[in-house]
């Protein structure tokens, strides 16, 4: 196995006592393509020893096309060499935003890796920002320096870096199966009853191993509950199965299911008499929900059933907890989204939705801008606080988003600016929304007794020549005759003034 992720599996294989398992570190070759030559030596002196060997790598590793032919080695190949920490959906959502998956090994040793690549700090930091965000790193918890190294590696490299807590039972769970099947490989033929048996038990492993092996793909609860009920209603030959979620109200469920999830110290209960059990999802000690499974076509069997299933609950616990963590990452990344193209106190869109919506250079044909400004903003906040100029600005992003249309585009672009486009606009189709912009604003001002508080909107719009303009050149003659309708009442405001 890569020496990058020697650290969690040689922890799985102490932690599970394998006395008869060794874990040899083959030299990470992406970094140093040198290093072929001291893998090949290493296979040929393991394969000499006349030791089984499994090699653990992902589908581009280099290792691959060092294995000598013939080869008493077998391989377990994946997509990403780091697929025991995570879902493959989990790891190509990081890395697709731009995340760089470091390992515990490698970043234990990054000043001696950095090294090996020939980079200083100035080359590194250009280097590894041309194609990274941020340093990811799954944490097993096995390591009291990786989050120091991690963080001077992320000083090192001027990149913002996350981690990301894995449990280690996915990858003991790995080690697992494959020490199972190779015991089972070295049975003598005088057990060949006995042996029959664990062949079954083995065939029944990998089957669940391969579903269990979909089930971390998912990336939504409901399909991996799905795939949970199949393990049990298809291959261990239950009749019954129900999920009972965490979610549930307590005092509707039924006072089995209540207890386990109440008592913290049950992870299941083995009902023989009625051919049931009962075993809680958990992870890190928070609960998921409670699987009941019942009616075994074989009953006898139902001791070693509950042994399969809590196994098979372990990993889900854990890809349930990375659903969870992938979950809040989409939501974040949406609300993120929605912040970077709509205004917070108005909610409409704002400048930068408009900058990326519409090309600057393009001219637009049958299209109008209309720009607008409230009246006396700095007004109510002068003298009544900004508090209340607020209360001015929503209510006049109300009105203006009451008198057009879904399809239209109407966004704050200032303080008291606001701008709107609309495509396929006509002169009449402009009037009118002019007009229901002045019978709004009357409605609305009629309910309201502050006068600070009266909403005042001067607006002015451009269409589009028979050649197309651009929104800009739009915007400013919009603007212009905005400002000469706000310059007209400001002049009859005075008007009256001097009369009274």
């Amino acid at each position: 196995m890569c020496e990058n992720f020697y650290p969690e599996f040689k922890d799985a294989i102490l932690v599970q006592g394998f006395s008869d398992v060794i874990i040899t570190a083959y030299p990470s070759m992406c970094q140093d393509k040198s290093k072929k030559a001291e893998a090949e030596r290493l296979l040929i002196d393991c394969q000499s020893n006349g030791d089984d060997g499994v090699i653990l790598c992902g589908n581009h590793c280099d290792i691959l096309a060092l294995i000598p032919k013939p080869s008493s080695f077998t391989t377990r190949i994946t997509s990403f060499c780091f697929l025991h920490m995570a879902n493959e959906k989990f790891i190509e959502y990081i890395l697709n935003r731009g995340g760089y998956v470091i390992s515990l090994g490698w970043v234990n040793n990054w000043r001696a890796n950095i090294e090996k690549l020939g980079f200083d700090q100035i080359t590194a930091r250009g280097f590894y920002k041309d194609f990274a965000r941020e340093l990811v790193f799954f944490d097993a918890g096995i390591s009291s320096q990786a989050e120091n190294n991690l963080k001077e590696l992320s000083e090192f490299l001027d990149l913002p870096y996350v981690m990301i807590p894995f449990e280690k039972e996915s990858t003991e769970l790995l080690v697992r199966s494959m020490v199972f099947e190779w015991r089972l490989h070295k049975k003598s033929q005088e057990y060949l009853k006995e042996n029959a048996g664990l062949q079954t038990q083995c065939a029944e492993y990998s089957m669940i191993f391969d579903l269990i092996g979909k089930i971390a793909l998912y990336t939504n609860k409901r399909d991996t509950i799905e795939k949970i009920q199949e393990i049990f209603l298809m291959i261990l030959g239950a009749q019954k199965f129900k999920y009972w979620d965490v979610e549930t109200e307590i005092p509707l469920l039924p006072s089995e299911i209540q207890a386990l999830f109440t008592s913290s110290e049950t992870p299941y209960v083995l009902e023989k008499s009625k051919n049931r059990f009962y075993i809680k999802i958990t992870q890190k000690h928070k609960i998921f929900g409670v699987i009941d499974v019942s009616e075994f076509l074989f009953p006898e069997h139902i001791e070693k059933y509950l042994n399969f299933a809590i196994e098979i609950v372990r990993v889900c616990g854990l890809v349930l907890s990375n659903i969870e963590q992938y979950e809040k990452l989409i939501k974040s990344e949406q609300e993120m989204e929605y912040l970077s193209c709509h205004d917070a106190l108005t909610g409409l869109f704002n400048r930068n939705y408009v900058n990326k919506t519409f090309e600057s250079e393009k001219n637009y044909e049958e299209i109008a801008v209309f720009m607008f400004d409230i009246d006396g903003l700095k007004y109510a906040n002068d003298r009544f606080g900004h508090s209340e100029g607020d209360r001015l600005i929503i209510s006049a992003a109300n009105i203006l988003k009451s008198c057009f249309r879904e399809t239209d585009t109407v966004s704050r672009i200032g303080g008291d600016e606001f701008i709107a486009i609309v495509e396929g606009c006509s002169l009449d189709m402009a009037d009118r929304f002019m007009s229901r912009l002045k019978s709004s604003m009357v409605k609305h001002n009629n309910g309201i007794k502050a006068d600070h508080l009266k909403v005042s909107i001067s607006g002015g719009f451009a269409l589009s020549g028979g050649g197309g303009e651009t929104i800009e050149t739009l915007s400013h003659r919009a603007d212009a005759l905005m400002y000469v309708e706000k310059a007209r009442k400001k002049a009859e405001n005075l008007t009256i003034g001097d009369t009274n």
